[in-house]
């Protein structure tokens, strides 16, 4: 099998690059996604996502952490998409970009071209925004943007909440400056999931392949220069050759252990392994990071759709989705998002409040609903200070990666928490929510004290879903990436996903990943 390109995963970033590169006449584009077809009710449908798909195995990676020291030893389940799009197949599809100030920064930091005024034009490359085309949103992308197409009196509740605690209204929540409190907008077409599969990769081309159930093992190379790819399908080892480009978009996790599996990494680790060094790059797999997150979870007065799945809800609310593209089936993971400063004398604002009508919980072993009524907010920071790191567990291909969060390493982290813990619980005892509430459940009544707050933050905390940083691009000795996204020391090898951002974006990741991706194909297009 030989093409031009192979991208290795299908995810926000991965799909991008493919459906750009496809572009070219001419060109041959091999996509290898481990998962099975996105074309399924658990992906399509938003609402069945949170049902069937997150912590099935049949869409999930279902990884697990090791013991995290800083918070008592507790371990993390991290989902991650294991199915044509990744995990934009089963995310909570807010569209959400990073604040001006972080891309700034990375430019600042060694990447320049990175500013915002430079990845602006590819956010709206990739974007069909339902309002239109402006100076900040595009009209006439592939990656379809939609305004809620569901409503609930709670999240209206909570908004107004937040405009009774001093949060200014917004209509848009990605025009800069990123502050205030508004209803989100979700990657939906019509209320169905669009994700970067979608907007990228079901249009047929005679030049794109894609192979799913097909696990890359390695990367080869024919000394420094990446030649093409191992992977295994239907029990069958297979190589294919690519004469001008191999592009990692396996994720945070999966992008930096495809590496260390191909010779790729700290030689000491690779050694460990057994693993053949063919070029050694200390920075592979460090600097991993999340956006650390504590609940807020309040009993309330009316239904809310976590009790809302007996039958007759489910026929009802599945055909306002098939037919009318409305109702509960098709609600985002949030409605309304808030960003606000821990402290007023900040430059920019670190916290962002997810508020949704389900009474949820992420736990140890995946998310869990409630049985009755409730409402969930989380509380996380945007750039955090604590690092962990990605290892080999083994030189198994099939092995999961060894992952050690550290969330709350940093001090620094903890306190940022606890004032985004306390400013929320002020949302909710202000008289436009409170009037709605019965209890709090989380953090609880017995939580007061500075001390108290912390302890909840250590018990409590996880990452939200977002890792990133783990191949960082930059030009400092622990940087795995350029700023072309191509692997520092080696020819034909890019990485387009979370794992390139020296410090995480100050918002979700779907969003910013597909423009990476957008960026990537260019660059591999210039090279």
């Amino acid at each position: 099998m030989e093409v031009d390109y192979i991208v290795i995963g299908s995810g926000s970033g991965g799909s991008a690059v493919a459906g750009r590169l496809a572009e070219q006449d001419g060109a041959r584009v091999l996509v290898l996604e481990a998962g099975g077809s996105d074309r399924r009710l658990p992906v399509l449908m938003p609402a069945a996502t949170y049902l069937y798909a997150i912590g099935n195995p049949a869409f999930d990676w279902r990884l697990t952490s090791a013991p995290d020291p800083s918070r008592n030893g507790r371990t993390d389940y991290m989902p991650r998409g294991k199915v044509l799009g990744g995990s934009s197949s089963i995310n909570g599809m807010l569209y959400v970009r990073g604040q001006p100030e972080d891309f700034d920064g990375w430019a600042a930091d060694g990447c320049p071209g990175w500013d915002f005024a430079s990845v602006l034009p590819y956010f709206r490359r990739a974007e069909a925004n339902e309002n239109g085309g402006s100076d900040i949103h595009g009209a006439d992308g592939p990656l379809s943007v939609e305004n809620l197409r569901t409503s609930h009196p709670l999240s209206e509740a909570f908004l107004r909440a937040g405009v009774e605690r001093g949060l200014a209204e917004t209509a848009d929540l990605n025009r800069p400056p990123q502050q205030g409190i508004g209803f989100v907008q979700a990657t939906q077409r019509r209320g169905w999931r669009c994700s970067s599969a979608r907007a990228y990769l079901w249009r047929r081309r005679p030049n794109l392949t894609v192979l799913t159930n097909a696990h890359a093992r390695r990367v080869l190379f024919e000394g420094k220069r990446a030649s093409g790819v191992e992977f295994e399908r239907g029990g069958r080892v297979v190589t294919a050759r690519a004469a001008k480009a191999v592009v990692l978009a396996a994720g945070a996790f999966g992008s930096p252990q495809l590496l260390m599996l191909s010779g790729v990494g700290p030689q000491a680790q690779l050694r460990t392994h057994g693993i053949d060094v063919v070029h050694d790059l200390p920075g592979v797999g460090e600097n991993f990071h999340d956006h650390p997150g504590t609940s807020h979870i309040v009993w309330v007065d009316q239904p809310t759709y976590n009790v809302q799945h007996t039958l007759f809800h489910a026929l009802l609310y599945g055909a306002q989705w098939l037919f009318a593209g409305r109702g509960p089936g098709t609600t985002p993971d949030t409605h309304v998002l808030a960003f606000l400063r821990s402290d007023p004398d900040l430059p920019r604002c670190d916290l962002q409040y997810h508020f949704t009508p389900v009474g949820y919980d992420l736990t140890d072993t995946g998310p869990i609903l409630f049985d009755r009524p409730a409402v969930t907010a989380l509380n996380n920071i945007h750039r955090p200070w604590s690092r962990g790191h990605v290892r080999l567990r083994s030189a198994d291909p099939k092995a999961p990666a060894a992952i050690q969060p550290n969330l709350l390493g940093d001090a620094r982290d903890v306190a940022t928490l606890v004032a985004g813990g306390c400013k929320l619980r002020s949302i909710f005892q202000s008289p436009a929510m409170a009037r709605h509430v019965l209890g709090e459940f989380k953090p609880g009544d017995e939580v007061r004290s500075d001390d108290e707050w912390a302890d909840y933050v250590r018990s409590t905390a996880i990452g939200i879903y977002h890792p990133a940083g783990t191949c960082k691009m930059g030009s400092d000795p622990m940087a795995v990436v350029d700023e072309t996204l191509k692997v520092r020391g080696l020819a034909n090898l890019y990485v387009a996903d979370a794992s390139i951002m020296p410090v995480i974006v100050s918002g979700n990741l779907n969003a910013n990943c597909i423009m990476i991706g957008e960026r990537c194909a260019d660059f591999v297009r210039a090279a």
